[in-house]
């Protein structure tokens, strides 16, 4: 694993030193397959999956970019290795299936970044001297879109009933892990038969119950309403000591935050800041009709009171042996942990 060395400078609490962070960390995986041996020691065509060979290029330099919205359950993850030997340039385009990549920084806020499945590697030129192997993988693709389930569901079941059916009678069986116990009791009138893709059921069950699904860091399904009480410790509180860069900004979709490289921030995540930071945007008028335009929202129902801010959209960003090294979210204010988002003023409307 490569790391910076800081460990002999004093730290602070919170793995800070005069309110700054210090100890990046990093490890980046690529994953190829190992085949099972035969009673002579042959290799064979049977895959061995508890013991993928593991390509560790943690100490080239790597710049990489990974994106999770709750609009699509697929997470997108893009790797670039730079001058990497000629032969294991060649395993990698052949036989690589899979990388990981955790980051961070030394004290709390290190971790997995993301983990996905291999669908494109290329080898381009940099310059006149250095050659990058840029690779492209997604999470959720394989277990939701090119998964397939074929079932039929009983009168009267409740739509976290649908959910693990969906999981457990997929041709690629789908491991559950959280599902909101928010999620509306209403059950099915008649039986119901499922014949397509986990991904078209589950958005389904998703719109008609405000609720949003993605695949987890541990390759479990998570489900979860928008009205779903966030605990406390779920809760980051940020400033420009502990790591915010820059200004926050308000946009159309949220507001923007950008921040040091923070492996803590996930899906659906609260971060707190201080309302004060948060840059206003400027009111768009209709030149026709000099009224406002009807697509920007109020900006005063966009800022939390507490400056408390739900992550809906995370976008970390590194390079190794460069300056970049930061998390950006767009984060949408619910008034309150248990609140409703701000485009829902009441219990009688929905997200829909």
């Amino acid at each position: 694993m490569a790391e910076t060395n800081d460990s002999e400078e004093k730290k602070e609490e919170g793995g800070t030193r005069k309110g700054r962070l210090y100890g990046r960390k990093w490890k980046i995986t690529i994953y190829k397959p190992t085949y099972k041996k035969d009673a002579e020691g042959n290799a064979t065509d049977e895959w061995d999956a508890e013991h993928d060979t593991e390509m560790d290029v943690s100490l080239l330099k790597c710049e990489f970019q990974t994106k999770t919205t709750t609009e699509t359950a697929v997470q997108i993850g893009t790797l670039v290795v730079y001058n990497m030997n000629a032969a294991s340039e060649k395993e990698i385009i052949e036989e690589g299936f899979q990388l990981s990549i955790f980051g961070g920084y030394e004290e709390g806020q290190y971790g997995e970044i993301f983990t996905g499945d291999i669908v494109q590697v290329f080898r381009n030129r940099a310059n006149g001297t250095d050659y990058r192997l840029e690779i492209v993988a997604l999470r959720g693709m394989q277990s939701l879109f090119v998964n397939h389930v074929r079932s039929t569901i009983a009168a009267g079941s409740a739509p976290r009933d649908v959910v693990n059916a969906i999981a457990t009678q997929a041709d690629n069986k789908i491991e559950v892990g959280t599902v909101s116990e928010e999620l509306p009791g209403e059950t099915l009138p008649r039986g119901k038969v499922l014949f397509g893709t986990p991904a078209k059921y589950l958005r389904e069950i998703c719109t008609w119950n405000d609720a949003v699904c993605w695949e987890g860091e541990d390759g479990k399904l998570t489900v979860e309403t928008v009205e779903q009480e966030i605990p406390e410790d779920r809760v980051l509180f940020l400033t420009p000591m502990t790591g915010l860069v820059g200004t926050p900004v308000y946009t159309d979709q949220g507001i923007q935050i950008k921040m040091l490289l923070d492996a803590r921030v996930k899906l659906r995540t609260m971060i707190k800041i201080d309302n004060k930071l948060i840059q206003r945007q400027a009111v768009q008028i209709d030149p026709g009709s000099g009224q406002q335009k009807s697509d920007q929202l109020p900006q005063k129902e966009q800022f939390d009171k507490d400056g408390e801010y739900q992550v809906f959209s995370v976008e970390h960003k590194g390079d190794t042996w460069g300056d970049e090294w930061t998390t950006e979210v767009i984060g949408v204010s619910r008034n309150g942990r248990m609140g409703f988002l701000t485009a829902v003023n009441g219990a009688g409307q929905t997200m829909k």
